[in-house]
């Protein structure tokens, strides 16, 4: 999927480096979509779409590992996506370091990640304000105030989805089993509004009645911490074997309930997921604006989530495309709910969420958008280093 190229003639002395959020996509990984391990269920297309949009006008497109480190006679342009160093100071001193080269234009930031997962992100994000010409966050300045520290001003950006419509074979599926929940068994690294404990809760629930299956990493495992640690990895290993020693002899109700509904990792989120008539959509925290790719794969496979996360959802997507589970006083007035359902009221969310899909209301989350508006920031940033 691209565009039309609206960057200007003469691109071809300009090059495009981007910061991916991970240093796992380096070497150009971030723009990898086969044979890459972190190119499940299409979730890099919106990089590898960036890509060839900027290549067809002309640009070198790569990731910051291979930036020059003395000017090349080229412009460079730089994207971030996050922080990939081991360390967020690491981040700044790169960024003061390239902020010097007048060869190299800091053109955005993204703050992808969420700021209970990377609270170290949040913090230098005052900094990163001061290095580049623009960043971008889902959220606002107020709402992100407890985690910057300072007002900082960012414009807002929606979660690129890695399709635009259903995926029909997946989405006229029947025989669906009950409800689903895919997350990985992780910590986050700050507490504040965090809703890794409520899906938890959620399974052990459900698990009571023998109605759901949790798919997932490490469910096997010490739930592990999110987010980037100066804590040594012999160290994190002997908390882990505590953890595990400690719920052999006294276990949590929870984790025991979860070990138990643990169905492994689905090698396909989309397969597994057209599998089941609900999921347990929870957003790792309750963030205005913090709304990923969660609600929109049960759209894609006709799949009813169950929604938790930001408190402006309905600003986005309408009511009658997921259940809110905000609009129940607990876990048992929900089951209570889905079971009162008919089939046609269950076919009427699907029929909605596909209509969504299809509306314009869907195209701030579509690849194009991101592609659009990657090429207005690498316009502006030849504009103002020509």
């Amino acid at each position: 999927m691209s565009t039309d190229p609206t960057i200007p003639a003469g691109a071809g002395d300009v090059s495009v480096y981007f910061a991916p959020p991970n240093h796992q996509l380096y070497g150009g990984r971030l723009f990898e979509l086969e044979g890459n391990q972190f190119a499940g269920d299409n979730i890099l297309a919106p990089f590898a779409a960036v890509h060839a949009h900027l290549s067809a006008a002309g640009c070198v497109v790569d990731t910051i590992d291979r930036l020059p480190q003395r000017p090349d006679g080229r412009r460079n342009v730089v994207i971030s996506y996050g922080m990939p160093e081991p360390h967020p100071s690491d981040a700044v001193r790169r960024y003061t370091t390239l902020a010097k080269r007048d060869d190299v234009t800091l053109a955005a930031f993204f703050a992808l990640e969420c700021p209970i997962v990377e609270p170290g992100l949040y913090r230098e994000l005052p900094a990163m304000h001061g290095f580049f010409d623009r960043v971008y966050s889902w959220s606002d300045t107020t709402s992100l105030l407890q985690f910057t520290g300072r007002p900082v001003s960012a414009e807002h950006f929606c979660w690129p989805q890695s399709f635009d419509a259903v995926h029909e074979p997946l989405w006229q599926a029947r025989d669906r089993r009950f409800i689903v929940m895919m997350n990985a068994n992780k910590l986050p690294r700050l507490d504040t509004n965090e809703l890794y404990s409520a899906r938890r809760r959620a399974v052990e629930y459900f698990h009571r009645f023998g109605e759901v299956d949790l798919y997932g990493r490490h469910w096997d495992q010490a739930p592990r911490r999110v987010g980037k640690s100066r804590t040594p990895a012999t160290i994190r290993r002997l908390l882990e074997r505590a953890w595990q020693m400690r719920q052999r002899l006294l276990p949590d109700p929870v984790y025991a309930a979860a070990s138990a509904a643990w169905r492994g990792a689905a090698p396909s989120k989309s397969q597994t997921m057209s599998q089941y008539r609900f999921a347990l959509c929870f957003e790792n925290s309750v963030l205005k604006g913090w709304m990923t790719e969660k609600l929109f794969d049960c759209f894609f496979v006709g799949t009813i989530p169950i929604y938790w996360g930001a408190p402006d959802v309905l600003e986005w997507v309408p009511a009658e495309c997921f259940i809110d589970m905000r609009q129940f006083r607990d876990l048992a007035e929900l089951r209570a709910f889905l079971h009162a359902l008919t089939p046609a009221e269950e076919q009427r969310y699907r029929d909605a969420a596909r209509a969504f899909l299809e509306s314009e209301r869907f195209d701030p989350f579509r690849i194009r958008a991101w592609v659009e508006l990657h090429d207005r920031i690498v316009r502006d940033a030849i504009g103002a280093s020509a």
